[in-house]
This record gives C-alpha cells, structure tokens and sequence, in this order.
C-alpha cells in the first residue's frame, strides 16, 4: 500500500485528476441541469462520480448529502495518501478545520447542538474537535489552529464575549494561512490567487459589517496585518458615498474595486459573485498546466464548486426555486 507522503512529484495526481476531469460540469451541462424540468429529470444528468452513485440509491436530500459527504470524504483520504506536499493538503484542509472549529466552539458557547453544521473533515477529525471542545482544552490541536485559536479567544475577551469579534478574527487568521501556505509553495500563480482571496475576504468583511451596521471596534479584528485597520477606521463610519476619496488612493486590486461598487451602491451579493468570477479567471489558466500543483489545486476547486452547485440545484427542484434565482447563485469557485 502506497504509504502517505510517499509520492514525490504531481504525477500521479495529475493523472487520476486528469482522468476525472469528465465529472466537472461546463456551462452546457449546469445550463441543462438549470433547464430540467424537475428534480427526476435531473439526477440522470449528472456526470458519473461518487456523488451520483449515492444519489441514485437515495433520490432525495439525504442522497445529495450522503453523495457530498463521500466526495469529501474520498478527496481527504486520496489527498492524505498521494499529496506530494503538505502544502496542497493544508490549502484544501486548513478552510474545513476552521471551519469546524468555528462550529464546534460556538455550539459550545451558544449551548446548542449543532452537529448538522459540521463540514468535511480535515486535519483535524470533527470527533477530536468535539472532545478537545467538551473539555476546552485545544493543546492537541495542530500548532497553527491553536495559534490562531488563542488569537480569537484575545478578541472575544477584549470585545466582552462577543461571538462576532472571534469569528471575524478566526476568519482573519484562516486567511492569512492561506496566503502564507501559498509563500511556501513557491508558485507565483497560487500566491498571487490567495492574496486576491484575502482581499476579497476583507472587501467582503467590511461591505457586509457596514450594511449590517456593526461597529468598527469589531470590523477591525477581522483586519489583522492590514493597512484598513488604521487607514479606514476613520471614515468607517460615513456613509460608503463618502469613502470615494480614500478609496481612489488604493492600488488598482480586487478589494479596490470591492470597496468602490459598494460605494456606488451595488448590490453586495452581485459585488460578491462578480468578484469570484474574477478568482475563476486565475483557475482556468491552470487547467492546462503539466503536472502541478497548481493543477492539482484547479482540479480540487472546480470540483468544490461543482458540488455547491449541483447541491444547490437539485435543492432548488426539490423545493420550486426558479431558474432565475438559481443562476444568481451558480459559483464558479468556492473561496
């Protein structure tokens, strides 16, 4: 048996994923799925993978989720035997540990059960979260969750237990990982993408804090290691009309042209899927690339965002949702 780490270049990634690459859904396809007259006129149509041969068993939600459950499931335990570099598995795992961290410390906090909200499993299994979260003892958990972890628990305690300020600050330090998980990679490609990432997550902190009318002291823990921190807090406050001036001086960037739509009052959640279709235009560069990471990782994230739509899809036959509606939510990658 191929033991973990014992695979040395892309190769056989690149293979396996390669030959996959028929599951992954283009614009034809979803078009169809989108046009299907229903929910049994479009499971047929549903490329063969792990998550179809689940589907057919179970025609109904607990099908789509048992289908999604195996995907992940099945890429963590490929990606634990085959990754040439832990730096692939952290890119795809770091966002389900924090996530499932988030889950498990605020299902602790709140004293509500809330194991429906867990996602795939990462490094760290959701079972060890539950204990290490029972007992609040995390000095099990993997060095850079733990770092991250206390950081959050600083801006809760400063911010008078406020569940807001640790989220934001655990989002924060979720995304600064990933742009340093990127610096060890070497690839110009990925660092470049994940420091579009980040600026689309602070871009997308603070137009959703300001139509929420959150205050700045809170803002401001989701902006670590980010000139917006002393640079914004200042006009924060105006209205985004009046942010103009400030946001003309930035460099041309992702968070740049965030920052502005938002002033001019566009609609967040079009800002939001306009800006992921400019992170989509760094994937598909990469598809054609040899044997890489950086194929490897487009794979893996086309593969992520076909699940949420296919998900998203069958859902919305399931439940009525129009067509139109539906196509306002396609994502072509999951960030």
């Amino acid at each position: 048996m191929q033991e973990m780490g014992e695979r040395s270049d892309y190769n056989y990634v690149f293979g396996v994923f390669k030959s996959r690459e028929n599951e992954l859904l283009d614009e034809s396809r979803i078009e169809s799925l989108l046009k299907s007259a229903g929910f049994e006129e479009a499971v047929p149509q549903i490329p063969e993978s792990p998550f179809a041969e689940e589907l057919r068993k179970l025609k109904n939600e607990s099908g789509i989720d048992s289908g999604i459950s195996r995907e992940f499931e099945e890429i963590n335990s490929f990606l634990q035997l085959n990754s040439p570099s832990a730096e692939l598995k952290n890119l795809v795992f770091i966002p389900w540990d924090f996530f499932n961290l988030k889950v498990a410390i605020l299902s602790k906090i709140k004293d509500k059960h809330i194991d429906n909200l867990y996602g795939p499993e990462g490094n760290v299994s959701i079972e060890q979260l539950k204990i290490s979260t029972e007992d609040m003892n995390f000095s099990n958990l993997p060095q850079n969750l733990y770092d991250a972890l206390q950081q959050a628990w600083i801006s809760y305690y400063e911010t008078d237990k406020n569940t807001q300020a640790f989220e934001f600050t655990l989002d924060r330090e979720k995304n600064l990982l990933l742009t340093e998980t990127a610096l060890f990679t070497g690839s110009k490609d990925l660092i470049d993408f994940f420091k579009a990432v980040e600026e689309l997550k602070l871009g997308e902190l603070i137009i959703r804090a300001k139509e929420a009318s959150i205050e700045w002291n809170l803002v401001a823990k989701g902006l670590k290691e980010s000139s917006l921190v002393d640079n914004f807090k200042d006009i924060y406050p105006n209205q985004p009309q009046e942010w103009q001036g400030y946001i003309s001086s930035l460099r041309d960037s992702l968070l740049k042209r965030i920052l502005y739509a938002f002033s001019e009052k566009q609609n967040i959640s079009e800002i939001i899927l306009v800006s992921k279709q400019e992170l989509n235009s760094y994937l598909e560069r990469w598809k054609y690339y040899s044997p890489s990471i950086e194929y490897a990782y487009y794979f893996l994230a086309r593969k992520f965002a076909d699940l949420y739509n296919i998900r998203l899809i069958l859902l919305g036959k399931l439940t009525g949702i129009s067509i139109e509606t539906l196509k306002k939510r396609i994502l072509n990658v999951c960030v």
